[in-house]
């Protein structure tokens, strides 16, 4: 993982908790869990749960477990609902899926982890179809919806994000650094990214970037299919005209109200 370590600081281990819990939604809240995957003492995990259930961001279940409070969901809700670059790409999204039948998704760019996830999907009516999974950080180097965020990104950062690792998530996933520069020029070129089976296996993935207010990256447009259902040609060519017209109204409307993602870091 890319620039993300844990805290030793008390208001740092809070946070770690907070992503934790995040990260393990349909696990119980575990003290002792928690403090092996934080490397922390169980009084420590114990101190901070109990604070946590003072201001009601956790409960204790019929068991004594703890278990994520209503004035969490609260806070994720309201953030979420004003999170400007989600609800400007809902509606186009939701065009896009009924333009195209297929399921499309919104994918977010993180420069400090060097990572993407999906915040926003979109599913086609296809009794086949590919149900992707949202708030989970992704590598960009796997499948079109993170090289198509790669390729726009500072030179110096992309050196970075290969410097942490290359990992294989299928056999077509490409994990060399000069096949990778090659298709990221290609991508550049299009406009667009085109992948199957790098990220799963027997799915095709396009994806177009989205830029903030200042030009930088900060997302994407995504279609995902599965490889029965792809026909290269005219069908593939109007996925991509469609993709590429809904990426572009997304980064108009940002700029309009002049959202502005996270300054890209260099690593020092």
């Amino acid at each position: 993982m890319v620039g993300v370590t844990t805290s030793r600081e008390p208001v740092g281990r809070a946070l770690d908790v907070l992503a934790w819990m995040a990260d393990h939604q349909s696990q119980p809240l575990g003290v002792r869990q928690i403090a092996r995957d934080l490397d922390t003492t169980p009084s420590t995990i114990h101190r901070i749960l109990a604070t946590f259930q003072d201001r009601h961001l956790v409960a204790r279940g019929d068991s004594g477990e703890y278990v994520l409070g209503l004035e969490l969901y609260r806070i994720c809700a309201v953030i979420a609902s004003e999170l400007s670059l989600g609800r400007i790409a809902r509606t186009h999204l939701q065009r896009l899926t009924k333009e195209c039948n297929e399921t499309t998704l919104f994918g977010t760019y993180d420069s400090g982890r060097g990572q993407m996830m999906f915040i926003d999907r979109v599913e086609a009516l296809h009794p086949l179809r590919y149900v992707v999974d949202l708030h989970q950080w992704l590598p960009l180097h796997a499948g079109a919806t993170g090289l198509a965020i790669l390729a726009y990104l500072p030179e110096e950062e992309r050196q970075r994000i290969y410097a942490a690792g290359l990992e294989p998530a299928t056999p077509a996933t490409i994990v060399s650094v000069t096949e990778l520069e090659k298709e990221l020029e290609q991508v550049r070129l299009r406009g667009y990214a085109l992948s199957m089976n790098q990220r799963v296996q027997g799915a095709v993935g396009f994806a177009a970037p989205v830029f903030d207010s200042s030009g930088m990256v900060c997302g994407d447009m995504c279609i995902t299919l599965p490889l029965q259902r792809f026909q290269a040609g005219e069908f593939a060519d109007s996925l991509a005209a469609m993709l590429m017209t809904a990426a572009a109204q997304v980064t108009a409307e940002l700029k309009a109200v002049g959202y502005r993602a996270a300054a890209h870091t260099s690593g020092n």
